[in-house]
């Protein structure tokens, strides 16, 4: 068994480091800059006769393979992903995964693929040759996708690898070996449990997300699209491209939710002792002038007209 970590590696040098032992263990990648300049990881790796088993822990981070990086490496491998705490988003093809704790996820090694861990990671992955699977089970290949980590053999798998983190210095000699056997039989039948969620649904997951962090920070004045694609870990264009079908622009969302906030406070006789220029900083607006020309174009009154008109009902 073999362990690594930053810690290992000067403050200047820990993201080049983390990239080489990534593609010792990993396979190669193509790193992105890191978010953060503290960053932080950690490998743990145990290798039997039918698999490699990796345990990793570390901070955001981003990463691909790209034809390039697959014609130099090994070709002939299955991932299997199992995440014990964290998130993380996965592409490969036309399928993207959001991934979060009690997941699991089978990729190809031998087709593009890019993933981007959005909050600290815990996980372990499972690397199995292609030729390794059929000598062992007959199968001669796998589904790639979500397993159904919730019930059945699925089940079994995720809870047998998720309990490894603490488990893997039990492993030696023949224990080792049928450590990798029963993993790889456990993969084979669970494997009859793919779930494939359509490209349209992996999106609408996303939307959905998005739209929960607007909900959450619209009232901070300082919140719009920039802050809210690097929340939801998308690139601002992506951002734009998934709300061209949502009938309003990003902008206009935040806009629409400050604003019925604030129509919701001005009709509160609790609220009658704020002024309207301490309701509307407090729902995100960033000046009394600006709140009253969005107020009048959505409402076709003043914010003053409104809530006297609602406060003497």
């Amino acid at each position: 068994m073999e362990h690594w970590s930053t810690a290992q590696a000067g403050a200047q040098d820990r993201f080049d480091a983390w990239t080489t032992a990534l593609g010792e263990t990993h396979l190669p990648w193509r790193m992105r800059p890191p978010r953060s300049a503290d960053f932080h990881a950690e490998l743990q790796s145990l290798q039997t006769d039918t698999l490699s088993i990796v345990n990793c822990r570390c901070a955001p981070c981003a990463g691909y393979r790209d034809p390039a990086a697959i014609r130099g490496a090994e070709d002939g491998l299955y991932g299997v992903l199992i995440l014990r705490s964290g998130r993380e988003r996965v592409r490969q093809g036309d399928q993207a995964y959001e991934l979060g704790a009690g997941s699991a996820l089978i990729w190809d090694s031998a087709r593009p693929i890019e993933f981007e861990v959005l909050e600290p990671l815990d996980k372990c992955t499972l690397f199995i040759g292609k030729d390794m699977l059929h000598r062992h089970t007959g199968r001669s290949d796998l589904p790639l996708g979500l397993l159904n980590s919730r019930q059945g053999f699925g089940a079994l798998l995720w809870s047998r690898v998720a309990a490894l983190d603490s488990l893997m210095t039990d492993f030696d000699g023949a224990a080792r070996h049928a450590l990798g056997l029963a993993l790889l039989q456990d993969l084979a039948n669970s494997a009859h449990g793919i779930e494939r969620p359509s490209p349209s649904g992996a999106r609408q997951s996303l939307l959905q997300r998005i739209g929960r962090l607007v909900e959450a920070h619209y009232a901070d004045a300082e919140f719009g699209p920039v802050e809210l694609a690097a929340m939801a870990g998308v690139s601002l264009r992506y951002l734009h491209q998934l709300f061209q079908d949502e009938g309003e622009t990003v902008a206009a969302r935040i806009q629409r939710l400050r604003l019925e906030a604030v129509r919701a406070d001005l009709a509160d006789p609790a609220l009658a002792g704020l002024s309207i220029t301490q309701i509307g900083f407090a729902r995100g607006f960033s000046s009394s002038a600006h709140l009253s020309r969005s107020f009048r174009a959505r409402f076709d009154m003043s914010p003053r007209d409104y809530r006297t008109a609602q406060l003497s009902r």
